[in-house]
């Protein structure tokens, strides 16, 4: 057991300032400061203290995650929005969309600025009291507390993200029927030629489309009766 006033060091060392640092998407966990600081923590059998700054490792990797996956679902929605024909959802309701999502993106930059700071400042604290337990002693451990602290900030973040991710599920909510109706009404596109084909609409009759087919050309009879279809089908919804 350590005595009172005494911090017991692992046997690693401390870390090199120069080896301080992560590089871009390495877990927090993975920080050298924490690594110590966890590490002075067990030693010193103060395990509970050590477990919440683990927990707060994995929050924020678990808010690192959520917006690393709300980026993804941008960037596709984007390239469906891309992918949608004028002509089958109006311009309007496109730029809508489009917009929707250029907010979202700009929130999420925002997110993971706010995440990182944060995370920052989680790294910087524990490498200070990690310094100061190698100089003066258990007590200074004690100053965890400046770590665990900075949870508040953090779920004020996670409020933040929820938000987010009901408006990106809203999002794909809306993009997911612009593109139901899309295929609906290419489908009815592809169907609406061989109807009238196949079997003429009662306004024309056979004979009467028979007739319009002599005098006007077969393409344009099957256009006429294709627009008799759509007229059709207009009524019925």
């Amino acid at each position: 057991m350590p005595e009172p006033g005494n911090v017991c060091l692992s046997g690693s060392g401390a870390m090199m300032k120069g080896e301080m640092g992560l590089a871009e998407g390495q877990s927090i966990s993975n920080d050298s400061r924490i690594v110590e600081l966890l590490e002075l923590l067990a030693k010193n059998q103060m395990n509970a203290q050590a477990e919440q700054v683990k927990q707060m490792c994995d929050y924020v990797g678990t808010l690192e995650q959520q917006i690393v996956s709300m980026t993804e679902e941008i960037k596709s929605v984007r390239q469906e929005l891309v992918s949608m024909k004028e002509d089958t959802i109006s311009k309007h309701v496109k730029d809508s969309l489009q917009k929707t999502a250029d907010i979202l993106q700009k929130q999420c930059n925002s997110l993971k600025q706010q995440v990182k700071e944060v995370r920052e400042k989680i790294c910087e604290r524990a490498g200070k009291i990690a310094d100061a337990a190698k100089r003066k002693g258990k007590r200074a451990l004690y100053k965890i507390t400046q770590v665990t602290g900075v949870r508040k900030k953090l779920d004020a973040i996670k409020n933040k993200v929820d938000r987010a991710i009901d408006r990106m599920d809203n999002l794909e909510k809306a993009v997911g029927e612009c593109q139901r109706q899309q295929e609906q009404s290419s489908q009815r596109e592809n169907l609406l030629p061989e109807c009238a084909v196949a079997e003429p609409q009662p306004e024309y009759g056979a004979e009467l489309f028979e007739q319009y087919r002599r005098e006007h050309g077969a393409e344009q009879a099957v256009q006429a009766a294709g627009q008799t279809v759509k007229q059709e089908v207009e009524k019925s919804r």
